[in-house]
């Protein structure tokens, strides 16, 4: 399988060649952890590096439901600042929703932090992210001291 470097993306730096081909769907499958196995300590903190993947998981572990995706753009949009000249409310919203759906939401898939039904447009907390409350607490303090 020839493999390509994008750098786009810190998450997503390798990509399969678009005439390389495989025998296996799972070779284009998101790296999954092994169900009941912890996340080891390195990729949890790869996952919480991020400021708005721990905002995402903040606010599931905060509400623990389900949220709509608009609803859970606005809220991160919202406390990541006010409008400027610059940047517009929709343009941060715009911003937020777009890293959302490419990038943070589906790695947190990937590792059972979170539920991102497509269809209906859904976040929820997944079967992992209870695990992980304490070390989200700890990065978010960590953050705060900043």
């Amino acid at each position: 399988m020839a493999l390509e470097y994008m750098p786009t993306h810190p998450d997503r730096t390798w990509r399969q060649s678009p005439g390389a081909r495989t025998g296996s769907n799972r070779a284009n499958a998101a790296p999954r952890s092994p169900g009941g196995h912890a996340l080891s300590r390195g990729t949890l903190e790869r996952v919480l590096e991020n400021d708005r993947r721990r905002a995402t998981l903040e606010t599931l572990l905060e509400t623990g439901e389900s949220l709509s995706l608009g609803t859970l753009v606005g809220r991160l949009a919202d406390a990541e600042g006010e409008a400027t000249t610059v940047s517009t409310v929709h343009e941060r919203r715009q911003r937020v929703h777009v890293s959302l759906c490419r990038t943070h939401l589906p790695l947190l898939e990937s590792h059972g932090l979170v539920t991102y039904d497509r269809e209906r447009g859904l976040v929820s907390p997944g079967d992992r992210l209870s695990a992980v409350e304490t070390e989200l607490e700890a990065a978010l303090e960590a953050t705060d001291g900043r």
